[in-house]
């Protein structure tokens, strides 16, 4: 009986901390859930991709915004038996061809916004969602004055929120920036055999 109040106690404190999220909708809609709010972010899927890596599966979505823009969205799940390797923002830098510089812009309990620098010059300005260590999602492309505009409405601390970098953005003939690959995630290694945590 100890144990099963013990585990809905844990599953209460997680439900309560984790209550930000990204959400495709059968409808199409994609939106930023944070507290009791929403926050639509686009309103049409273009186009659908799988990427299989056998244990870990990635599927990348392109797309529209009500104004036109255009947003990457990708969703990367590993097989039951296996976890990514390391944490959120490191798997994203891996993705983003090995990026080594990223500035945050905000932490809204599960979200993190923040602009990676994916090339020479240049940024993109992402919102990634840490689900637990077998899910990672995140969408980007956003222009400047969107990303403002979001962080702006999560955040209960509006005038200390400033972008460092231009977002590079894209329209309906781009192609996703992200470079998944076989070498990545095996001899990175993206993913590990699951770590059991060992009974006391």
């Amino acid at each position: 009986m100890k144990k099963i109040i013990f585990t809905l106690m844990i599953g209460l404190f997680f439900s309560g901390c984790f209550t930000s999220s990204l959400e495709l909708l059968d409808n199409g809609e994609f939106v930023l859930n944070y507290d009791s709010n929403r926050y639509h972010l686009t309103s049409n899927v273009i186009s659908k991709e799988s990427l299989n890596f056998k244990d870990l599966l990635v599927t990348q979505y392109k797309l529209q915004t009500t104004k036109g823009d255009t947003l990457f969205y990708e969703d990367a799940h590993t097989g039951l038996d296996f976890e990514f390797n390391f944490g959120g923002l490191y798997t994203v830098l891996y993705v983003f061809n090995n990026a080594q510089k990223y500035e945050p812009v905000l932490q809204k309990n599960n979200l993190v916004m923040l602009q990676v620098k994916f090339d020479k010059e240049r940024y993109v300005n992402l919102i990634l969602q840490e689900s637990d260590t077998q899910v990672y999602s995140y969408v980007y492309g956003f222009s400047n004055e969107e990303f403002l505009k979001i962080a702006k409405t999560v955040s209960s601390n509006k005038n200390n929120i400033k972008l460092k970098y231009e977002g590079v953005t894209f329209n309906t003939d781009s192609k996703n920036i992200t470079n998944w690959n076989d070498e990545l995630v095996y001899f990175t290694p993206l993913i590990t055999p699951l770590r059991v945590v060992s009974r006391m």
